[in-house]
């Protein structure tokens, strides 16, 4: 008879990522922690960056006024402060992006108060795009009461990311 193995769920808040060989078509067991800010929020988006690093698209669940945590980490499978998790570094908070020209018509800072923060793609070495895909009906988060369109930004980051350059190499 075997040894039976009891599972115990992760802790609130707690995502585990899994890694997927794609020569093989099999999982190889290497897993990774990351721990969102809060339980209650979600990630909308995760790319990779390089071999160990990633950026992620963490979110509360809120939109308009109501909004507080939308932000772009910058991940890290090596756990150099060995917790076990992921180490994060924010690149992005995207309820306080510097606006200081007031592009489009918008304050400094500006904000990006969606629930459907869904997409980032590294546009450049220092240049994000970050999309809100609207795809619910009910979505006011720009104007309340009005149907939010879908909206992409770019993000000039104060450095470099030294992203792979396979990742910055455009389709033609």
């Amino acid at each position: 008879m075997g040894v039976r193995r009891r599972y115990a769920p992760p802790a609130p808040g707690t995502l585990r990522l899994n890694e997927f060989d794609l020569r093989t078509g099999a999982y190889t067991g290497t897993k990774w922690i990351y721990q969102l800010d809060s339980p209650a929020h979600a990630i909308g988006d995760a790319i990779t960056v390089d071999r160990d690093r990633l950026l992620i698209i963490e979110r509360d669940g809120f939109q308009g006024a109501d909004a507080k945590a939308k932000k772009i980490y910058l991940a890290d499978k090596r756990d150099r402060d060995r917790d076990g998790k992921l180490d994060k570094t924010l690149v992005a908070d995207l309820m306080n992006l510097a606006n200081p020209r007031a592009t489009g018509g918008f304050g400094d800072p500006f904000t990006f108060p969606f629930t459907t923060i869904e997409d980032v793609v590294i546009l450049d070495d220092r240049t994000l795009g970050v999309l809100n895909d609207n795809d619910f009906p009910f979505s006011s988060g720009r104007t309340p009461g009005k149907p939010d369109n879908n909206e992409f930004i770019t993000i000039r980051l104060t450095a470099g990311l030294h992203a792979d350059p396979r990742v910055l190499a455009l389709d033609d």
